[in-house]
């Protein structure tokens, strides 16, 4: 490919050289201009932000004053502290006067939306709408969780039934504790409507050219209600967090700063401030392209710098290249010949006095031999393939096999030689399965095949074990690999069996376990202690070959290649008590196998 070849890496060097150090001057260049110019606009955002806090709060602060002439009254303070009964002429006098009170003090303070008062000793809510509300009513219960949870200084509540009349409103509320009695504070509450700031907001968004103000509560909420017909910045609802803003956790954690985010598609400047007296957040999203034409204009130039820089090199690339690179392409071009089209005659003929002269002759020397080893390659496998013709014509017939195991089987029955009668039959027939061209057989066959071996190895070992076999029926018409069972029975006889004392038994048992089928080879013999049984199941784990223990991992790898990984063998052992050896395969549907 052109991205691995001399001619391409030529290039790219050459271009790093060239390009890398002027990229690197360009770069940190853009980046102090770029670091300079916000500092500047966020110096600038900062007093704009000052003047909004000081404009907002100055609202704030004249609402809470709206309520001295209540706060200053002490004998209406102490007279909220004993027990008031409204159906009491003078104690419902006291009320209606309280609410009128109320109702002047909403009214004079041209910024506030509603009073209302919380007392605790009858659990009784006035408001300024001149409504009273009783426990248990919904407002007198909202009431008592705001005073529960303790809120300080302004907060949002935009909960409609506390807003004492029947259109919903959004608005910000302070809590004014008053004397406390024995069973809480009693609390006087200035709500300002949320229009209050928004408003506000409306107009100083409108007069700065793209910059857009928001307010947040410190735990990043919004005072107003903004959309972005209506503000012109992104959607957020009134006492809800501006999902839509970037790292709104930083504004929330940190005091003030600036970062960068994508606003409504388009790339912006956050700057934010977070008020000492209110603690609320205010935040200005400042659009990048009002005060970045200077740095596009320098970031243009150096591009168009970057690019003669990159033309040039390109041209000095070229011009190194072909005084290098020319002489290099005829060595890859003799390659190409030898290699992709086996040609071995071809020879560079081209003379240098150069590094690249001893490569042309190091190569016609290296293709010369090449072409000597090929005749003698050939030779060699010419000679192979007659020695294996050799060797196939001398092999045995089977057929021969099975007719001279059925002469001496004949003749050891004349002869009243019984023991040399079943081993003939019972070998004869023992081979006929094995040597048998198909790889797949039934159980039923597996299971004749294996009491043909087992007959042999009684005779040979003189009873010295006996044999059980318990396979479900269900299972004799299953497809099943060739030879899977035999090694196991061979492994127990001659490792489980052989060195024990007294008389064994093998055990072999077929049955069916949800959709496997499972066979297992047990024997009372020697049995492994845990070290050799763990060595063996990490063998047969890794699934690699093993001439230690060949039988078991011949066994093994035949079914995972046959059958899948999540099959093969499961080996159990008990030193001095024997071993069980498991065949997990899949059950077949209509006795056919999965390969």
């Amino acid at each position: 490919m052109i991205f691995h070849s001399l001619r391409f890496r030529l290039i790219v060097y050459f271009l790093i050289l060239i390009v890398l150090p002027l990229m690197t001057v360009s770069y940190f260049t853009f980046r102090s201009a770029t670091a300079l110019i916000e500092d500047k606009v966020s110096e600038s955002v900062s007093a704009s932000l000052s003047l909004v806090e000081k404009s907002i709060e100055s609202v704030l602060e004249q609402s809470r004053y709206a309520a001295t002439p209540f706060l200053v009254d002490s004998a209406r303070r102490d007279w909220l502290q004993r027990t008031i009964r409204i159906e009491n002429y003078d104690d419902l006098s006291n009320v209606m006067q309280m609410l009128k009170d109320l109702s002047s003090i909403r009214t004079a303070g041209h910024s506030v939306y509603s009073i209302s008062l919380y007392n605790p000793v009858n659990r009784l809510l006035l408001t300024s709408e001149k409504n009273i509300f009783l426990y248990p009513s919904e407002e007198v219960l909202h009431m008592e969780r705001m005073i529960g949870d303790g809120p300080q200084g302004w907060y949002v509540d935009k909960w409609p039934a506390s807003t004492y009349i029947t259109s919903p409103v959004r608005y910000l509320t302070y809590p004014i504790p008053l004397e406390p009695s024995a069973t809480g504070r009693t609390t006087l509450f200035i709500h300002v409507n949320e229009n209050t700031i928004a408003d506000y907001l409306k107009q100083v968004n409108r007069n700065d050219k793209g910059l857009q103000t928001l307010v947040l509560t410190a735990d990043g909420r919004s005072l107003i209600q903004a959309s972005e017909e209506g503000q012109g910045l992104l959607p957020v609802g009134f006492g809800e967090r501006p999902a839509a803003l970037e790292h709104l956790d930083r504004i929330v954690n940190e005091r003030e700063g600036r970062f960068a985010a994508m606003l409504t598609g388009r790339p912006h400047l956050v700057v934010f401030h977070t008020s000492d007296a209110t603690g609320f957040k205010y935040v200005t999203f400042v659009p990048r392209e009002d005060w970045m034409k200077e740095i596009v204009l320098l970031r243009n130039e150096i591009l168009l710098v970057g690019g003669i820089a990159v033309a040039a090199g390109l041209l000095i690339a070229y011009g190194f290249m072909r005084s290098i690179y020319n002489p290099m392409f005829r060595l890859l071009k003799a390659m190409r010949l030898s290699a992709g089209h086996a040609d071995f005659t071809y020879q560079i003929r081209e003379k240098r006095k150069d590094e690249f002269g001893i490569l042309f002759e190091g190569f016609n020397i290296m293709i010369r031999n090449i072409q000597q080893l090929v005749k003698n390659l050939y030779h060699e496998k010419l000679l192979k393939q007659e020695f294996e013709l050799k060797l196939m014509q001398s092999r045995m017939n089977p057929h021969f096999l099975y007719n001279t195991l059925n002469s001496i089987y004949s003749i050891a029955k004349l002869n009243g030689v019984r023991e040399v009668t079943e081993m003939a039959y019972a070998l004869s027939h023992f081979f006929r399965h094995s040597l048998k061209g198909d790889d797949w057989i039934t159980v039923k066959e597996m299971i004749e095949h294996l009491d043909y071996y087992l007959q042999i190895q009684k005779i040979r070992y003189r009873d010295k074990f006996d044999v059980t076999i318990d396979v479900e029926d269900e299972l004799m018409e299953q497809k099943v690999l060739k030879l899977l069972l035999q090694p196991l029975v061979e492994n127990a006889i001659i490792h489980g069996l052989e060195m024990k004392n007294a008389k064994g038994h093998i055990g072999i048992t077929g049955y069916r376990l949800e959709d496997n089928m499972v066979f297992a080879v047990s024997d009372d013999g020697l049995g492994m202690n845990e070290k050799r049984l763990e060595q063996i199941r990490k063998q047969l784990s890794a699934g690699g070959p093993s001439t230690e223990y060949f039988a078991l991992s011949n066994v093994n790898q035949r079914i995972r290649h046959y059958y899948g990984e999540a099959y093969g063998l499961a080996l159990y052992s008990q030193e001095g008590k024997g071993t069980t050896v498991e065949v997990v395969l899949p059950w077949t549907s209509g006795g056919g196998a999965d390969v």
